[in-house]
């Protein structure tokens, strides 16, 4: 499972737009703080997952078998520890096919957070409440204004790699640009908090 690095096409100086119309925000609640994410919907995996009645997967323990299957491929069942099996037996329709000799994942991330925005009113609070998300994608903070220091403000941000615009929430101004996640590979946790972002757009 690999994607491609997230950006979220927004431009420093310029108030920060969704970049096309397969992209939507999802405010959440997670990791004891509220958010924005930004994120693009797999439309082809969100039919499948409806025709299926299937939602969100908040199983570490099933998502972390998934990861060692390749999407769509037919696995062995002799190659797969009696452990996973009896996890992917239990695992809800639409999430793996079985035949005699195989199993094949089926489930993929329905969606790919792009950003995690927070809205802060201290500096300090939204730089530690955007690091939060730095596992996961790219990270802002908004703040109503800068503050006198701004350049120390502004360098300490980029050292962390997190973006910051200004202004009112309906048209911030981005003044920094968040850092594209580096070296970047999915995780199990990635997995999961993709499947709460969908959840809660599924409530919307």
């Amino acid at each position: 499972m690999t994607y491609p690095a997230h950006t979220t096409g927004a431009t420093s100086g310029t108030a920060f737009t969704l970049p096309d119309r397969d992209t939507k925000s999802t405010k959440v609640r997670i990791f004891g703080t509220s958010a924005t994410i930004v994120h693009r919907t797999d439309h082809a995996e969100h039919g499948r997952r409806r025709s299926h009645g299937l939602g969100c997967l908040d199983s570490m323990e099933l998502l972390d078998v998934l990861m060692g299957l390749p999407s769509g491929e037919a696995v062995p069942l002799s190659v797969v520890g009696p452990s996973s099996l009896r996890v992917l037996r239990r695992a809800p329709s639409g999430v793996v096919n079985f035949t005699r000799r195989s199993v094949t994942r089926l489930v993929v991330p329905a969606m790919v957070p792009l950003l995690a925005v927070v809205y802060a009113s201290h500096w300090r609070d939204g730089l530690v409440r955007a690091s939060e998300f730095a596992a996961y994608c790219p990270r802002m903070f908004v703040a109503r204004e800068l503050p006198e220091n701004a350049d120390e403000v502004l360098a300490e941000a980029s050292w962390y790699g997190v973006g910051v615009a200004v202004g009112p929430r309906s048209a911030p101004m981005v003044v920094l640009e968040p850092e594209a996640l580096s070296e970047w590979r999915p995780t199990v946790a990635w997995w999961r908090f993709c499947e709460r972002v969908y959840r809660h757009s599924l409530d919307r």
